[in-house]
This record gives structure tokens, C-alpha cells and sequence, in this order.
């Protein structure tokens, strides 16, 4: 073998290398024209033109930016990959409260992911995604409406991100199948030792007396609040509230970390 032959071989293997360590994408993200690109077609225009003007009021009011995406096929890109590319190149969300989410929807695949937003996944934690993916959006899934399984998903996403009880369907409220328990007692845990640090300082900050020419004060810290009444929706904060229509969700400025869940029917 001669030295170019080896100087290839070598070249064709870095590359190789270099090629694993990124996430290639084999499908365009889809240019934004709104809260729902239905290019899988399964939504009726009646279905499409709802969702559109839910997910615009729940914008308008809120500041909570969720988008529905369907599509023919994934063609062979992994749906995690897929999904967080086309919720960052969206720039769902506020980029103050990053408070953005997406459901994508591969139809030929039969696979579908939540993607959501730093800013929600306190509330719209993996747990419950999964929830309202095996519970609410896949049994319409397997009926072939997929129409009724979207609507229902996002009304849920919604509910469950805003604390709008109205929205959010039983078997997600109220499950035990025991992933929110678990939740509970890692942060329960936390919270105990948490707790424990923090009254060992307080102890030794009084034994230590203060210390002169220090200070203190009191900093108060106002938190924007949304309020609800059964399906309304209002919103109240220190600052304007959002006027935003859906046509500037592109663009909103919201980051994605990988939260959410994925699911097959």
C-alpha cells in the first residue's frame, strides 16, 4: 500500500469519526407560518383553524408560546434529534421565561414527541408529557383520529402549564401510577438536606455574631402571576402583559434543554 493509499484511509477515518460526534439532521425544519404546520396532514381546516386560534389566545394571554407539528415521516432521524431543532430554529417561547413547547407528530413512523421549554418544565415535567401522551393523545391515535388525540394533547399541555384545572383531563391529574410519586420523593429528600444546610448556617451565623459595618435589607421580588376561571384566562405582572399575536412566536427567543417525552401508538 502506497503512502497516498494510507494518507486516505486515514483521512476517510477521522472524517468518519468527526461525523459520529455530531447529530446529523436529514430533514429541513419546516419555515414557521404559524402555531400549527400540519404537514402530515390530519388535521380538517376546521380542527387546524381552532387550534390556531387557542393556541393565539394562549399567547396573547399568557405569554405561553406551543406550536403543533406534523409530519409524513422522520426519515430516519431520531424524533428527540428532529424535535428540539425545530423548537429552537422556532425560538418558541419568551426568551425571559423561555416558555415555549412543541408537539411533534410522525405519522407513517406512528411516533410523537413533547418537546418542552426551560421555563415550563417545572410544571410540564417528563412525567407528566408521558401522561398525556399514553393517556390522552395514542388511544385517539389508534383510532385513526388524530384530529380529536392533537386537540385533546395540546388543551392538556396547556392545562397543565397555566394550572387550568378545566383543561386538564382526570387520568392526568390524578394518576398514581407512581412517576410523580417518585418526583416527590427526590425533592422531599432534597428539601430535607437542603433544610439541614441551611439551618447549620443560620446556627452558626448566630453563634458568630455580626460582624460590624455589615448590612442588611430586604429585597422583594414580584413574580408574574396568570390567574384562570374554568376555560379564561388572565394574566397579571409587575411588568405589561404579553400582546403578542402567533405571528411573532418565531423569533420569541426561547431555549430548549430536552425536556419533555416521547411515545409511540
Amino acid at each position: 500500500m502506497d503512502l497516498n493509499s494510507k494518507i486516505w484511509r486515514i483521512l476517510i477515518g477521522l472524517s468518519i469519526i468527526l461525523l459520529s460526534l455530531f447529530p446529523v439532521y436529514s430533514l429541513d425544519v419546516p419555515s414557521w407560518t404559524g402555531p400549527i404546520k400540519d404537514s402530515g396532514e390530519v388535521l380538517s381546516e376546521e380542527q387546524e383553524s381552532e387550534l390556531e386560534k387557542f393556541l393565539t389566545d394562549v399567547n396573547t394571554n399568557t405569554g405561553i408560546q406551543m406550536a403543533v407539528l406534523t409530519i409524513p415521516s422522520l426519515e430516519g432521524t431520531a424524533i428527540e434529534d428532529y424535535s428540539i431543532k425545530v423548537a429552537r430554529d422556532w425560538k418558541l417561547g419568551q426568551a425571559e421565561t423561555d416558555s415555549g413547547a412543541l408537539l411533534v407528530v410522525a405519522v407513517e413512523d406512528r411516533e410523537l414527541r413533547i418537546e418542552v421549554g426551560y421555563g415550563l418544565e417545572p410544571s410540564l415535567t417528563d412525567a407528566k408529557c408521558g401522561l398525556i401522551i399514553r393517556n390522552v393523545i395514542t388511544p385517539h391515535f389508534r383510532n385513526g383520529d388524530y384530529g380529536t388525540g392533537i386537540t385533546e394533547g395540546i388543551k392538556n399541555m396547556v392545562g397543565v402549564a397555566t394550572a387550568d384545572e378545566s383543561l386538564v383531563a382526570a387520568s392526568v391529574a390524578n394518576d398514581d401510577s407512581g412517576a410523580d410519586k417518585e418526583s416527590m420523593i427526590v425533592a422531599g429528600v432534597f428539601f430535607c438536606v437542603f433544610t439541614g444546610i441551611v439551618a447549620a448556617g443560620i446556627t452558626t451565623s448566630v453563634k458568630g455574631g455580626t460582624k460590624k459595618g455589615s448590612s442588611s435589607g430586604n429585597r422583594t421580588i414580584i413574580m408574574p402571576t396568570t390567574t384562570f376561571s374554568g376555560s379564561s384566562i388572565s394574566r397579571s405582572s409587575s411588568s405589561s402583559s404579553s400582546s403578542s399575536s402567533f405571528r411573532s412566536f418565531s423569533g420569541g427567543g426561547g431555549s430548549f434543554g430536552g425536556g419533555g417525552a416521547s411515545g409511540k401508538w
